[in-house]
């Protein structure tokens, strides 16, 4: 069985390819593609880049080029439910499009031409996923996060939640986006640009398909002052620590 892994961020990326053994990189649009195995299971590795269209480009060419036989996508998002709170994990049931909007031709976040707005995760996946966070957070967090980045990020007892995710092609940073989402899609636990695009493309390749976020802020006015030092000390670790457990759990 092989599995895709996107990631967002170039620090995601980078940490995953080092800790791979990277077998063969493939070049298209752009883009490249290291398969390989990450501890001793076979996978193929993309940085989505950001954004949907970007991210369900990446998608597609790793569906049609390798043949993948399911897709974890990985990496950080803002909190939209208040439970949320930095440092906790999501494990995606179901991903949405929030700016999708071809109203009157389509309802409201409606996929054009494919009567679908929400589109599920695979059910062993999650299961899987929810199971290999919590072990993550449990057993490896402290071992992969400094108790200094610990302390300044105040991940004080993180948790890990399941639920539906929207993605745009908006970095949501104002309480004003942020109460449209709340107020439009009132079961979305977080917000993030790539998820649900890429959960469009799985859907019309029919490939299962999981996405787990690190929730990096709270998607408004009072989101962490220094998200680069987040991402290069905290969500990447995240990111390697929790795609690895998934990986051989999935491989059992």
């Amino acid at each position: 069985m092989l599995t895709g892994i996107l990631v967002p961020m170039p620090e995601e990326i980078e940490l995953i390819i080092s800790n791979m053994n990277i077998e063969s990189v493939y070049e298209s649009g752009r883009r490249n593609f290291y398969k390989g195995t990450l501890n001793g299971h076979e996978c193929v590795v993309a940085l989505s880049r950001i954004g949907k269209v970007a991210s369900s480009v990446t998608a597609a060419i790793m569906i049609e080029r390798f043949g993948i036989d399911r897709l974890i996508v990985a990496g950080v998002a803002g909190a939209v439910n208040t439970k949320l709170k930095v440092g906790d994990i999501v494990v995606a049931t179901e991903a949405t499009q929030h700016d999708l909007d071809a109203r009157p031709l389509f309802p409201q976040f409606e996929a054009p031409l494919l009567d679908k707005a929400i589109f599920p995760c695979h059910d062993s996946l999650v299961c899987s996923a929810v199971s290999c966070c919590e072990e993550f957070l449990q057993d490896d967090f402290q071992k992969y996060i400094d108790r200094e980045y610990i302390d300044q990020f105040s991940l004080d007892s993180p948790a890990v939640y399941s639920g539906q995710i929207c993605c745009g092609d908006q970095f949501i940073g104002s309480a004003q986006q942020l109460n449209k989402i709340q107020k439009e899609l009132p079961d979305a636990l977080c917000v993030e640009m790539e998820g649900g695009a890429v959960g469009q493309i799985c859907y019309e390749f029919n490939i299962p398909y999981i996405v787990v976020r690190t929730i990096s802020d709270s998607a408004n006015d009072h989101a962490p002052i220094d998200f680069s030092k987040y991402i290069e000390n905290v969500a990447k670790y995240y990111t390697l620590g929790v795609v690895s457990k998934i990986l051989s759990k999935i491989n059992e």
